[in-house]
């Protein structure tokens, strides 16, 4: 296999050694390197880019605290495609959450494809109800037998330290999504890949190792333990200057998130929360989604600007965002606060992409290292990994008091997105309660002050007042700002929000039942049926086909399983 693994000592030559556009790929380990030293590390990234070739790719790892920084200077470089999460072994070495969260960014060079295939993680079941831990929605007969293509959250290999190094099971699933046997037969006598500094690299594991590894992590996470010491945990001194007048507190406010601000006195709240829009050209009514880079960023800084300004000593400060807007926003917070954690919310939205994009990124800042607002205990343990999500499986294991737990750290995997249009309001990026509600317990006592000033479809302020918490809400839109009275003035009138039902004429068959039938014909015509088979030898008309999915692809799912499978 053509890749050069060179040490430390070596490195820069090595990379300077190859020829302008002759790299598919480097790795570059950052913690094998001096990453205080900015010119030095600017040195090796623009070495690579000269190396690689148009569309060739650069995986860079590296730590939460530093990551952020490289990732600003190259988004203005390359392509970003992902901040892949990396679930490590369990670490308690801040004041904040424990963490276990590790770095690697994937950028590409321009002008060229991005060229990646699909790697699969093996399935995995729940050990209550044998189902997939991954809920298909009812779709298990669309499941890939050989796995499921894996995400920008990699929480299935097995634990290791990839805080220190870079593990030898993720630079193999790198090596997965990079085909390096079909690279290495089409350019046999030509370096196609550097990897280093060769320090930086785990040791080659054993399986045994490996589950030992894992074991010993997953008896850590079932015995959670309570972040103390320093940390404020409920008991504060009198809040200084900033005392809110009711008029202020308890509102929702329509207009310009830095205008409306700008009238609120400094250290005057106790939790701030954003989720902006991720600049995606999603219809939201009265904002503009797609402005350029630099607008983007400029008008994001404004607001957090404020942000800052407005929390108080012992406030905290938690922003969502895609992880290419969450690195630059890190990256402008660390010079201003103290960021606590990068809190990686694995929230598949929908199944798409050679690596399918998973990855929110929750930043969790603070003003003060460590005397801050931090009930940790009131949200430490959380349901095992070993179960699914499924709510039938949770009531039947709750009534049989079967309840394993483990401890929270920065990765939340157990909080799903809003999947039903029941469930959501009219709005493009709606978040579920659960995970506003572990937010607010988390960083806020009864009575505390929470804003929000990108509050969308109102769920913030929705539960901080079911919370027992003040609230502060602005949005620009007229109609999302007074979808937000009307709703919480639902549940403080009758203590529950009802919304309308949404149902569906039924029809004489399921999706699940046609893609079968073209599963079933597949097996027997030996290849995948067109709609004029599916006419001709099946019990329904290829018409049915094309009124229940949009496209015959759609369609012939279940049916290109079986034949990959043969």
């Amino acid at each position: 296999m053509a890749v050069s693994y060179p040490k430390s000592r070596d490195f820069v030559s090595a990379i300077r050694a190859a020829e302008d556009g002759s790299l598919d790929f480097a790795v570059i380990v950052t913690v094998a390197l001096d990453s205080s030293n900015s010119p030095a590390w600017k040195l090796h990234l623009d070495e690579a880019i000269r190396a690689l070739r148009p569309g060739g790719l650069l995986f860079v790892q590296g730590l939460p605290d530093s990551l952020p920084e490289l990732g600003v200077y190259l988004d203005g470089l390359l392509e970003f495609r992902y901040w892949i999460a990396l679930e490590s072994t369990l670490q308690s070495v801040r004041p904040g959450l424990p963490t276990v969260h590790a770095g690697l960014l994937l950028f590409n060079k321009p002008n060229g494809r991005f060229d990646v295939r699909q790697a699969r993680f093996p399935h995995q079941r729940c050990e209550h109800c044998q189902r997939p831990l991954k809920d298909w929605g009812g779709k298990a007969h669309l499941m890939n037998p050989s796995g499921r293509v894996i995400s920008d959250v990699w929480r299935d290999l097995p634990a290791a330290d990839n805080y220190s190094q870079l593990s030898r099971p993720v630079l193999n699933t790198i090596f997965d999504m990079l085909d390096l046997e079909t690279r290495d037969v089409a350019r046999p006598n030509s370096p196609i890949g550097i990897v280093g500094p060769a320090e930086g690299l785990g040791p080659e594991e054993s399986m045994e190792t490996d589950v030992s590894i894992r074991t010993a992590n997953r008896a850590r996470l079932s015995n959670p333990v309570v972040q103390t010491g320093s940390i404020d945990l409920g008991v504060r001194a009198a809040p200084p200057a900033g005392q809110l007048c009711d008029e202020l507190t308890d509102v929702v406010q329509c207009g310009d998130a830095v205008d409306v601000l700008s009238r609120y006195p400094d250290n005057s709240v106790d939790l701030a929360f954003a989720d902006p829009p991720y600049n995606l050209d999603k219809s939201y009514g009265s904002y503009d989604d797609e402005l350029d880079k630099d607008r983007y960023l400029t008008w994001c800084e404004e607001w957090l600007t404020q942000y800052i300004r407005v929390l108080r000593p012992t406030g905290s400060l938690y922003v969502l965002n895609l992880p290419r807007w969450t690195m630059h926003h890190a990256n402008f917070l660390r010079k201003r606060m103290h960021v606590q954690n990068w809190i990686v919310w694995d929230a598949l939205s929908e199944p798409r992409g050679k690596l399918m994009p998973a990855h929110y990124g929750l930043l969790f800042c603070t003003k003060h290292p460590a005397q801050f607002t931090f009930n940790y205990q009131d949200v430490a343990a959380i349901d095992s990994r070993i179960y699914c999500l499924r709510g039938s499986c949770l009531r039947k294991r709750k009534m049989n008091k079967i309840d394993q737990k483990e401890a929270l750290t920065d990765f939340w995997w157990d909080i799903h997105r809003i999947k039903h249009r029941r469930d959501r309001d009219r709005h493009p990026c709606q978040l579920p309660d659960a995970l506003m509600e572990r937010i607010i317990r988390l960083s806020t006592n009864p009575g505390d002050i929470v804003l929000d000033a990108l509050c969308g479809a109102g769920t913030t302020p929705l539960v901080a007042a079911k919370l027992g918490r003040r609230y502060v809400a602005i949005d620009v839109d007229p109609f999302y700002a007074d979808l937000t009275r009307r709703k919480i003035a639902e549940v403080s009138r009758e203590g529950v929000l009802r919304r309308e039902s949404l149902r569906r004429s039924r029809r004489r068959y399921t999706k699940k039942e046609l893609q079968l039938e073209l599963r079933d014909l597949a097996a027997r015509l030996g290849r995948l049926p067109t709609p004029e088979d599916a006419s001709a030898h099946s019990d329904y008309d290829a018409g049915v086909f094309f009124d229940a999915f949009p496209t015959w692809g759609k369609a012939l799912k279940a049916a290109k399983l079986e034949t990959r499978a043969s």
